[in-house]
């Protein structure tokens, strides 16, 4: 009785690991070649769905014996999920990494901190500038002492 759910839902259990690494895959730098493994992975899954509904929908059970031919189905799934990992492992080997897209991003990133630093290097002279304007030598202030006094020095 179990063989009868066993097949389809294993079967089905594959394409969802199918559709799930595609699904992943998608989302990768090479997401577009994973479209069309998404919708063949569909495809693929919608007759074992049905299959599993009306196996498990079935009013009386039906019957039990079942040939190799049976196990079509599940050969094919772990044939196309396989295919999916090679095909991953294929385009990782064979499509580098975009290199204008990465040099541009290096340059963006290299600009960001090289404006930062000028930045700090700005605020850093204002604030000496600042120090400076505070402590600057102020005119001399006459009337402070006696003459006198400043007569003494201007006879030396």
């Amino acid at each position: 009785m179990v063989e009868i759910y066993l097949l389809p839902l294993a079967c089905l259990l594959l394409n969802f690991l199918a559709f799930a690494a595609c699904l992943r895959f998608l989302f990768s730098r090479q997401g577009l070649y994973w479209i069309i493994p998404l919708a063949l992975t569909l495809f693929m899954a919608w007759p074992h769905a049905l299959t599993l509904y009306t196996v498990a929908s079935a009013a009386k059970a039906p019957p039990s014996s079942w040939a190799y031919l049976d196990l079509q189905p599940l050969l094919l799934s772990l044939l196309w999920y396989a295919m999916i990992v090679t095909f991953h492992y294929a385009l990782k080997k064979t499509i580098r990494v975009n290199l204008y897209a990465e040099g541009v991003k290096k340059n963006l990133h290299e600009a960001r901190y090289l404006a930062s630093g000028d930045e700090a290097e700005r605020l850093r002279r204002d604030r000496r500038w600042r120090t400076h304007l505070a402590n600057r030598a102020v005119p001399a202030r006459l009337g402070l002492y006696p003459s006198g006094w400043t007569d003494l020095f201007d006879e030396a």
